[in-house]
């Protein structure tokens, strides 16, 4: 596929903690904390530099750090470790995707080291937490003004939904007011479903769905699917995977190695779509803090080999192309 001496980019994830409860997020069922199989950590420092030497760190271009599972206001050494890569690299892109709901004295520190942060703010004050449950707005636009007024390039990033799309001219006019450098509009995919509190009571749907908005028997569902490994069927004519194009790879927050983010959710121990189509594919040890990058990666071959006959559904999903048969 690709070896350690090619790779020009990293995604990070730098811990599996998070201080939101967003229902749209695999951590969780709709907003309720039951998902099983992932563990709670964060990087630390000796980790990060364990797995990314000072030669390694030189050959990169871009460092991405948006975690599957947690965001970077709850890594402990989090901006320890952005001044390690910032110190080996002085020309490293680097750009961190965050809720920005947490670590108030985080910010001015992260805009001297000339890094691109994606502030998610998905809303005015009465629709953005809709979605970003448990943060708060006027503390994530407090934290984005302390780090523009400080140099920092920043970003608003917002999610549309049903519930916002109304204030999309407002937040992009708010963005150029505020100093943000670009408004950015993304869609996730994760648009329609129910919203449960802490106590699995029903709060709230967002867009249109055809799921319960009994706790119960979404939760009986969803061990359904786990119980019974449901693959959705999708349907490609070969896979133009994007990471070998940019010849990228996908750390964990525990040092796993993977080609993608998309194959990265602790597949070992935890139910995601497709994580059982890879677990065959793992050597014994992946982890680039015990083995090192260059050995963590040696399994990558068998993920492109099987394109040409069974491509992982998370490839084909993601990287899928159909081409035109008429």
């Amino acid at each position: 596929m690709y070896r350690i001496s090619d790779i020009r980019e990293v995604h990070l994830e730098i811990s599996t903690r998070c201080n939101a409860a967003c229902p749209g997020c695999p951590r969780n069922l709709c907003g309720v904390d039951i998902v099983e199989g992932y563990p709670l950590h964060d990087m630390s420092l000796s980790e990060a530099k364990q797995i990314f030497s000072p030669a390694f760190l030189k050959q990169l271009e871009f460092l991405t750090i948006n975690g599957n599972l947690g965001d970077f206001v709850t890594a402990r050494d989090g901006l320890k470790i952005v001044q390690y890569f910032r110190e080996q690299n002085s020309q490293l892109k680097i750009k961190i995707s965050t809720n920005a709901g947490a670590q108030p004295r985080v910010w001015p520190e992260l805009a001297k080291l000339n890094v691109e942060v994606l502030f998610c703010i998905d809303g005015l004050p009465t629709t953005h937490e809709l979605y970003r449950r448990q943060t708060n707005w006027q503390t994530v636009i407090n934290h984005a003004k302390s780090f523009i007024s400080n140099g920092g390039n920043a970003v608003w990033k917002m999610v549309v939904f049903d519930h916002n799309q109304h204030e999309v001219e407002q937040c992009k006019a708010m963005s150029q007011q505020l100093g943000f450098k670009q408004f950015l509009l993304v869609d996730q995919g994760r648009d329609a479903f129910p919203v449960f509190d802490q106590k699995k009571n029903f709060l709230y749907s967002i867009g249109e769905h055809t799921r319960p908005t009994n706790f119960n028997e979404l939760y009986n569902r969803y061990l359904g699917s786990t119980t019974n490994g449901y693959i959705e069927p999708v349907d490609a004519d070969f896979i133009g995977c994007k990471v070998q194009k940019k010849k990228s790879i996908y750390v964990t927050a525990t040092g796993e190695i993977y080609p993608c983010c998309w194959l990265g959710f602790y597949p070992r121990t935890m139910w995601h779509m497709g994580n059982s189509q890879i677990v065959p594919m793992l050597p014994n040890n992946n982890n680039a803090n015990q083995i090192g990058i260059e050995s963590a990666m040696q399994w990558f071959d068998k993920i492109s080999d099987a394109w040409t006959h069974q491509p992982p559904v998370q490839c084909k999903i993601n990287c899928g192309i159909k081409t035109d048969s008429q």
